[in-house]
């Protein structure tokens, strides 16, 4: 690449072509790199699941902060007195309910119990509801079978 005599330039020297020469592998290897990145779909796919990923944390912690917001508004709006009856009944509720797991452990029969520890770890697991209409089944047939028995 030598320049005519006719146009004023001079030829460019060896130091010249070298700075050009590794320019261009620059931006050469900047477009490999842009191409590498939109043809790796796999690590496309982690960017885009990481995205969702903090849009869902973003609006679940907008849903919770609502929550929390309308709890203390209805918490303020409900009187005291009715409060203090909610406390009692849910603290009798919990009363009732040990009592009533307590008698069900004495009177079902060792196999019932097996298979409601079984039903009650795979519900903590998040097995679903179809889980716990079974344990309540399975319960309300062991208190049955109790109560039948001497």
């Amino acid at each position: 690449m030598s320049a005519s005599p006719d146009d004023g330039r001079a030829a460019p020297t060896t130091e010249d072509l070298r700075t050009r020469a590794e320019d261009a592998r620059e931006d050469l290897g900047r477009t490999v790199d842009a191409l590498a990145r939109k043809a790796d779909v796999k690590a496309q796919a982690k960017r885009k699941a990481t995205a969702v990923k903090d849009a869902a944390g973003q609006a679940t912690e907008q849903v919770l902060d609502k929550g929390s917001e309308v709890v203390r508004q209805v918490r303020d709006r409900v009187p005291e007195p009715v409060r203090a009856q909610a406390v009692t009944a849910r603290a009798e509720l919990a009363h009732r309910t040990t009592a009533v797991v307590e008698t069900v452990r004495h009177r079902a029969p060792a196999p019932v119990l097996m298979t409601a520890r079984r039903v009650t770890g795979l519900l903590r697991r998040g097995r679903g509801p179809l889980l716990a209409a079974g344990a309540v089944v399975l319960v309300a047939g062991a208190a049955r079978r109790a109560r039948r028995s001497p």
